[in-house]
């Protein structure tokens, strides 16, 4: 994860670790996996891919938190970007933009949908 994480300023470092910490916290049984190559740290309930609940994708200038099954995901705060048919993102600029409660919301409903799977 460093090697990854050094591509990228400190700030936007430390808010991808702070993020992390979030997730380890309230996915149960987290299972972490980087991807080099899509830049990306995978948030899981087990070993496969298919177990993904959630991932992480640092940028310049802050990270993403993105939902493979984000499109399924009840979005009542309107926080989620991209195609509402497939995946879908959460852009976190800052350390104020991490709605805790609003994450935590958006990871235990993916982990339901992951569930009933």
């Amino acid at each position: 994860m460093a090697a990854l994480l050094s591509e990228y300023p400190p700030a936007a470092q430390q808010l991808t670790l702070h993020v992390r910490k979030l997730l380890l916290r309230v996915i149960p049984d987290v299972h972490e996996h980087v991807y080099p190559g899509w830049r990306i740290i995978s948030f899981r309930m087990g070993d496969g891919h298919e177990h993904q609940i959630c991932w992480l994708a640092p940028q310049r200038f802050g990270v993403n938190l993105g939902f493979e099954h984000g499109a399924e995901l009840p979005d009542p705060n309107r926080v989620l970007t991209g195609n509402p048919k497939s995946a879908r993102n959460v852009h976190i600029r800052s350390a104020k933009d991490v709605d805790v409660a609003k994450i935590v919301a958006l990871v235990a409903t993916a982990i339901e949908l992951h569930r009933d799977r």
